[in-house]
């Protein structure tokens, strides 16, 4: 962990109580009590990328860049230099997600990974195992090219140091191409299926992160937030009542997350290392999270597995 820059399948997996104590003494506490309670919390800080790895099919033999395999070997050397922690991808077709798991040898897990269909391995998020382990997970049906569906997730992490939870979404949003042109509408869908699940579990008071590539700028930012309680990562870009303030952003890759909890360092690397591994910025943020500003995210019992009540 670096503190200087510092359709509904669900998998749910219990934390035994062994393991919570000594993180936390209760999963009650009475009111009199809960400052106290909360001064033995410890904050909650960790990496973040949104990382999209350009997708091995689009690197073929005479494609003038590397091999998906080769690249993402590259990428696994971004993750280590970041010391990103946990990590929203986007394009991580199969063979490179194979490819970086006999690479990390355990070190990091990824939902939903290989399971069910290799095509909703390219949306998966990944932890390091050192780090986080998993709670709860499941997938959302989001509209990608033209409208077709595709599985996406949701996890929620609990961080193994300080015991704090923490929900992750992941999305990619269609862009417009020249075989997929006016997918427009289909990234509005999408949107209103990704704030919807926002809108769901913010009521849990978990600390929340989504990332993704939007493959939009401005106009998603300004949407997202105007519907759900989300802020960026990226400085200068923000919102105030009615007033959308993007700041003009380069990327449309994006990091976004609760309002109570804090960004910092932010980066969107284009080095030459990133540009020879993949067609975007990494994006990088480290967060940290206050156990007064967002408590449910220490609790010993997680909240019921979700199960979205929106899908495309």
């Amino acid at each position: 962990m670096r503190l200087s820059r510092g359709r509904a399948s669900g998998i749910t997996a219990g934390l035994a109580a062994s393991v919570a104590a000594g993180v936390l003494s209760a999963s009650t506490v009475a009111p009199a009590d809960a400052a106290q309670h909360r001064s033995n919390l410890r904050q909650g800080h960790y990496t973040v990328s949104s990382f999209n790895v350009l997708g091995a099919s689009h690197t073929a033999t005479g494609s003038g860049r590397a091999s998906g395999d080769r690249r993402i070997v590259w990428a696994k050397g971004l993750l280590d230099r970041h010391h990103v922690d946990v990590a929203g991808f986007q394009e991580l077709q199969a063979s490179q997600l194979t490819k970086l798991q006999a690479l990390t040898k355990g070190t990091w897990a990824f939902y939903p990974g290989l399971r069910g269909k290799r095509i909703d391995s390219e949306n998966s998020v990944g932890w390091r195992t050192s780090e986080f382990s998993l709670v709860q997970a499941t997938t959302v049906n989001i509209p990608y090219f033209d409208g077709r569906p595709r599985r996406m997730p949701l996890v929620l992490l609990r961080q193994k140091g300080t015991g704090m939870m923490t929900y992750f979404a992941n999305y990619h949003n269609p862009a417009d191409t020249g075989q997929h042109r006016n997918q427009g509408h289909w990234r509005r869908e999408a949107t209103r299926v990704e704030v919807a699940l926002q809108n769901q579990i913010v009521g849990h008071g978990i600390p929340r992160i989504l990332t993704g590539d939007m493959n939009e700028r401005a106009p998603y930012f300004c949407r997202v937030t105007a519907r759900a309680p989300l802020k960026a990562a990226r400085p200068d870009t923000y919102r105030r009542g009615s007033v959308c303030h993007a700041d003009k952003p380069r990327a449309v890759d994006w990091i976004l997350g609760s309002l109570r909890l804090r960004f910092s360092h932010y980066i969107e690397d284009r080095g030459p290392l990133v540009d020879r591994t993949t067609d975007h910025p990494m994006i990088l943020s480290d967060v940290s999270v206050d156990p007064d500003q967002l408590p449910n995210g220490w609790q010993v019992r997680p909240p019921a597995p979700v199960v979205p009540r929106v899908h495309y």
